[in-house]
């Protein structure tokens, strides 16, 4: 396996490919790249490796840069000492990305993950990641979430999701065109991701899209979606509902 490190911090840099020696002796680093000057020169010049490792913070900007100089063919594995704006952009396109100081056992997931999920021809999410970041920079919300499915990976306009449910540690994604995805992402993460986009957690098991509500049933403690759907609500959750909905 040939891997390139994109890590502009020297210690950062040599324990991961000292992590990647010890989890695979036959592993080649083919080159450390400290910035996205440096970076862009690399692809220009060179044929994609194996598997890139990416800092976000680089010495002279986000790595997100790069993406609008070369187009990628090859994994990535995102690395940050701790960037909740990176991670959440990252997260919304179904990526992958490791929190430093890097554990070698969760390297070593990202490793298997990555082998099993991700084809070598076609990264998911780069070119929405761009426009996320595009779009956040204006104030911008995010119009499409990546929804990982077992062998692909979907992207869904935001405003089309009716509602998900928990289904053990998988998620059901209700579209209004009456379609239904399977995502091995808990509904934990949906609720983080789309707090900001007019979603509601109704349930342990349910996030609603408020803008699909129809009807509150107060005996019931339940809510109609526009499809005629009922979800039941938790009632240490029906005030607040109705406060998100405009009602008493």
């Amino acid at each position: 396996m040939k891997a390139l490190i994109i890590e502009d911090e020297l210690p950062a840099a040599g324990r991961l490919k000292n992590l990647l020696y010890n989890i695979n002796e036959s592993i080649e680093i083919l080159a450390i790249l400290p910035s996205i000057e440096r970076a862009v020169q690399w692809f220009n010049l060179n044929d994609f490796p194996d598997i890139i490792f990416m800092d976000i913070e680089l010495s002279d900007g986000k790595c997100f840069e790069i993406f609008k100089h070369v187009k990628i063919s090859a994994p990535i594995i995102f690395t940050t000492a701790y960037d909740q704006f990176a991670i959440k952009a990252i997260k919304f396109n179904a990526l992958d990305y490791l929190l430093k100081p890097i554990d070698k056992n969760e390297l070593e997931e990202a490793l298997e993950k990555l082998e099993q999920t991700q084809s070598k021809n076609e990264i998911p999410g780069l070119d929405a990641l761009v426009d996320y970041i595009a779009n956040a920079a204006q104030n911008k919300k995010p119009k499409k979430l990546a929804i990982k499915e077992a062998n692909s990976t979907r992207f869904i306009d935001i405003g089309t999701i009716l509602r998900l449910q928990a289904d053990s540690n998988y998620t059901v994604v209700y579209i209004t065109d009456g379609n239904k995805l399977t995502t091995t992402r808990t509904l934990k993460d949906y609720e983080d991701l789309l707090a900001d986009s007019g979603f509601f957690r109704v349930h342990n098991a349910h996030l609603i899209n408020l803008n699909f509500v129809e009807k509150f049933y107060k005996d019931s403690c339940t809510i109609q979606m526009n499809d005629g759907s009922l979800i039941e609500v938790s009632r240490t959750r029906k005030k607040e509902l109705l406060s998100q909905l405009g009602a008493s």
